[in-house]
């Protein structure tokens, strides 16, 4: 029997980038199914408040201190190693520490939406930087 597909590999310590204005977003893996994208914060730098209306996202902490933070509801402390799932239409940030450089890996769908939710109750497109790629 012939599995169709691509296998895929990447080292992430090769692909480590990052920038003193904001977090850099950039794709390791895609698939017809999945995606797997990597941020790279600077102490203190985010992912801004938003939310995936029909997709679940699971976030892979590698290195450095951070937390999951949302708005009405305890955040998830990051550390290497932790591993949180996030349910579809649940709005949450990623944010670093204060003093801490930290790396994370996440998958969700392929084709998922990020949207930004306003105080308004408007929802914006896409973020920046969360293109599929």
């Amino acid at each position: 029997m012939t599995t169709p597909g691509n296998v895929q590999a990447v080292n992430i310590n090769d692909l480590k980038r990052y920038a003193p204005e904001a977090r850099v977003n950039q794709p390791l893996l895609s698939s017809k199914d999945l995606i797997t994208r990597m941020n790279c914060y600077e102490p203190g730098q985010i992912t801004p408040l938003h939310l995936h209306p029909d997709d679940d996202e699971v976030v892979f902490c590698v290195e450095g201190r951070g937390a999951v933070t949302f708005e009405e509801r305890d955040g998830v402390p990051l550390l290497p190693g932790t591993i949180v799932n996030l349910p579809a239409g649940l709005a949450h940030r990623i944010e670093a520490a204060p003093d801490s450089r930290m790396v994370v890996i996440y998958t969700a769908p392929a084709g998922y939406t990020s949207v930004r939710p306003h105080p308004d109750g408007t929802i914006s497109a896409r973020l920046p930087g969360e293109q599929p790629g």
